[in-house]
């Protein structure tokens, strides 16, 4: 595996902390003394490995001392400030934020952009070493970069290691709203078919599913993983459209996307999967019960995007 090029760089910021500065962290030095910089816009970069601290690399959480010299290297295409994190509850084992769509959950590569777990870690510094890897930040699950809605994430070691075995074991109770093309006149529940099982007005899809061509499209296929999602009857919005709610029973990658797409109801905003054009996958992780692990996690509820209301 080649490593990822280190970003171009624009210039350097240069700031020698004073007799006052000492004991402060490093992001906040950089706030007060580089007046083009916020201290916001500083702690990104931090977080992004720009900052270096008497030559060495630096989270932006360092204590600095009176005479050290700080350098951020900026890259030559400014990185965009982090959205901000909307924390939606707190208990004493979990944070729960709400994630905007187009931020990924973590980072894959330490080069990657700035993810959510970054923001979380730098909000609640015990989440950074909650979870084997601290990329992660205790991340209990992961949301498609393009798929907004609520996540939690571990405060603690044990906190994730039982969090992440009742998402294993199905014992997560995970709510999902979708937009999707629903020509007019589609019957409901669809002609009985292979791995559907009607259940009143939901209908349970146990098609399994499979990681497919090089683009990593994820199919239906009988050697898949087992799967299931339990999908409302769709309330039609007008023009072809419909709202749909729906439980993910299990956690498979793209399920889904792929589960209403396999219906005939594909999301609109998600091409790779015959779903209409749109600014933004219209996907939302509405509500997540962790009742299961945690009894003071009463369930949370991420708000509605105005598309899907």
């Amino acid at each position: 595996m080649t490593a990822a090029p280190a970003p171009e760089l624009r210039a350097a910021l240069v700031v020698h902390a004073s007799a006052d500065d000492e004991g402060k962290r490093a992001d906040v030095v950089l706030g007060l003394r580089a007046p083009q910089l916020s201290r916001r816009v500083a702690r990104a970069l931090a977080l992004a490995g720009h900052l270096h601290i008497d030559g060495r690399p630096a989270p932006p959480s360092q204590r600095v001392r009176a005479g050290a010299r700080l350098e951020l290297r900026l890259p030559a295409t400014p990185e965009l400030p982090p959205p901000p994190l909307v924390i939606l509850a707190v208990t004493p084992r979990l944070v729960f934020v709400d994630k905007p769509a187009g931020l990924h959950t973590h980072r894959l590569r330490p080069g990657d952009p700035l993810a959510l777990a970054d923001l979380v870690a730098a909000a609640f510094p015990e989440c950074a070493a909650a979870s084997p890897d601290p990329r992660e930040a205790g991340a209990l699950h992961r949301l498609d970069h393009a798929t907004s809605g609520v996540l939690a994430f571990a405060r603690d070691l044990a906190t994730h290691a039982a969090g992440r075995a009742a998402f294993a074991a199905r014992t997560v109770v995970k709510h999902y709203l979708a937009l999707v093309t629903c020509p007019e006149g589609q019957p409901w529940p669809p002609p009985a078919a292979r791995w559907l099982v009607p259940d009143g007005d939901r209908l349970e899809v146990h098609a399994p599913l499979a990681t497919g061509d090089r683009r990593q499209r994820v199919t239906v296929h009988s050697d898949g993983a087992p799967s299931l999602t339990r999908i409302a009857r769709p309330e039609p919005r007008g023009e072809g459209l419909a709202r749909v709610t729906l439980e993910l029973c299990s956690g498979r990658r793209h399920q889904a996307r792929v589960h209403l797409a396999w219906l005939g109801l594909p999301i609109v905003g998600d091409p790779l999967y015959g779903g209409a054009p749109a600014h933004r996958l219209h996907l939302h992780a509405h509500s997540l019960d962790l009742r299961a692990i945690d009894p003071d996690a009463a369930p949370v509820l991420a708000e509605t995007p105005p598309e899907l209301r």
